[in-house]
């Protein structure tokens, strides 16, 4: 059955007499309760006392402290894909076009990078006179610190302030989101977008009116330029939005309206980079390509799907290229490897073309061949992309540990949603599931899950609201 769409404040529900002494509560003004009621209206930043702002503040403060400082102190040397965003941003800057131009680090065509990002950095640079990097790099840090208000909004609706601020403080000091602070990366921003997409997603399906739905599909259009591994969250939410969104017994008509201004918005930012392609790339890429290099590592069954172990591998398998490429920095032989392999079986096509067939001959070969194997090798994977964090430094025993224990508390905080919040456990569990799937199929990297970091913090916050409540003693 469909959760019922809350129609009043829980202050209506009082006779005003009592108004005031609810009021006069410390922690949370609009219910006698921390956590939130199932089925009542969902709390809003003026609902929660001064000590819940308060803390806030100083949450966001310490964040945006901490993401100006690695912008302006970045990590040296910078990463290849930063190296690269950086360049096509500055080219976009000066008219020269979608390039990268100069000595290329990675064998890697510009049309294999993400546009949103670089194209935000252009702006940057339009506006400020020149290519200012250091003042790039400030401005994502403020937009990933939006992040961390966004982690905050999604705790408290899900289960109330104390899980609201557990969310903002993950984020705000996750190590490896700190660390893409100080380069031109997308996780910072993508995070920003996933969360700002959820809880506007969210907000449309408390019965604000089918444009509201326009809002959700915008921002998950705008991530899909920045992270296009993130194109199918918007099907699977129009489809909850269809279901959400039904009229009164049962009318189809107002969940298709949503379903459908959901997905029109969604295209909206893509349609004019989609066209650029075409002329381009002379053939229909939506974003980019690259696509065909994340299936065929993805699918390669001998080296367990993880592109290391493929680049060991296929220099072992072929000594003399091998040696050619023992000058190339090691992290750029695999794109160069990847390429020798597109031109050797698939010659006179692109090498993204050529590994995207290759990639579905693996996958055809995986499934009728060893279903069981390959069924464990998924599983590996989305072990391996979960176990840990992006960046170097999560990779310590300590951070490790501390990565699992977020994974069950989130697990369990989901387990509780489904229980009290039913609706908001569709979207956040298909949220989950979808990045999960992307690293069974693909590359099992953990910078697939790291823009889930928000979500994941509201979850764990959630239990860990519901053992206090669970340890405060009963009233009277």
């Amino acid at each position: 059955m469909r959760d019922e769409a809350p129609i009043a404040s829980p202050l209506r529900a009082v006779a005003r007499s009592d108004v005031r002494s609810l009021a006069s509560r410390p922690m949370y003004r609009a219910s006698p309760q921390t956590a939130v009621p199932a089925g009542s209206r969902p709390p809003l930043l003026r609902d929660l006392s001064t000590t819940w702002l308060v803390a806030l503040i100083a949450v966001l403060v310490v964040a945006v402290g901490l993401r100006i400082g690695f912008a302006i102190d970045p990590q040296r040397p910078q990463e290849p894909d930063s190296i690269g965003y950086a360049r096509i941003a500055k080219n976009l800057s000066q008219g020269n076009g979608y390039q990268e131009g100069g000595f290329r680090t990675h064998l890697q065509e510009p049309s294999n990078y993400s546009p949103g990002l670089p194209l935000l950095v252009a702006g940057v640079y339009e506006l400020s006179g020149g290519p200012h990097i250091e003042l790039a790099r400030i401005v994502l840090a403020l937009i990933g610190s939006l992040g961390v208000l966004l982690a905050f909004l999604i705790g408290v609706r899900l289960y109330g302030p104390l899980a609201g601020i557990v969310a903002a403080v993950i984020v705000a000091g996750h190590p490896a989101l700190l660390q893409y602070q100080g380069m031109l990366m997308t996780e910072p921003l993508a995070v920003t977008l996933l969360a700002a997409a959820l809880l506007a997603f969210l907000r449309a399906g408390d019965g604000r009116g089918t444009w509201a739905w326009a809002l959700p599909g915008l921002l998950l259009g705008l991530l899909a330029l920045v992270r296009p591994d993130y194109l199918l969250f918007a099907p699977l939410l129009a489809l909850v939005a269809l279901f959400r969104a039904r009229g009164r017994g049962g009318a189809w008509r107002p969940g298709l309206a949503a379903g459908a201004v959901l997905l029109v918005a969604f295209v909206v930012p893509i349609v004019p980079w989609a066209i650029h392609n075409a002329i381009v790339l002379d053939r229909f890429v939506p974003i980019s390509t690259g696509g065909g290099k994340a299936l065929y590592v993805g699918t390669y069954m001998p080296a367990d799907g993880d592109g290391p172990r493929l680049r060991d591998e296929l220099l072992r398998d072929d000594p003399a290229l091998a040696q050619r490429l023992s000058d190339l920095p090691r992290e750029a032989r695999l794109d160069t490897l990847l390429a020798v392999q597109a031109a050797r079986e698939h010659p006179g096509v692109s090498t993204d073309i050529a590994l995207t067939r290759i990639g579905r001959a693996n996958l055809d070969d995986d499934v009728s061949g060893d279903p069981l194997g390959f069924a464990g090798m998924l599983g590996r994977k989305v072990y391996r992309a979960w176990r840990e964090g992006p960046r170097p430094i999560m990779h310590s025993p300590g951070w490790k540990a501390a990565q699992k224990v977020l994974a069950l508390l989130a697990l369990a905080g989901l387990a509780i949603l489904a229980l009290r919040r039913r609706w908001e456990s569709i979207p956040v569990a298909l949220l989950l599931l979808g990045v999960s799937a992307n690293a069974a199929l693909l590359i099992a990297s953990p910078r697939r899950t790291i823009v889930l970091v928000p979500i994941i913090g509201a979850l764990a916050g959630a239990t860990l609201a519901w053992a206090v409540e669970r340890l405060k003693p009963e009233r009277a």
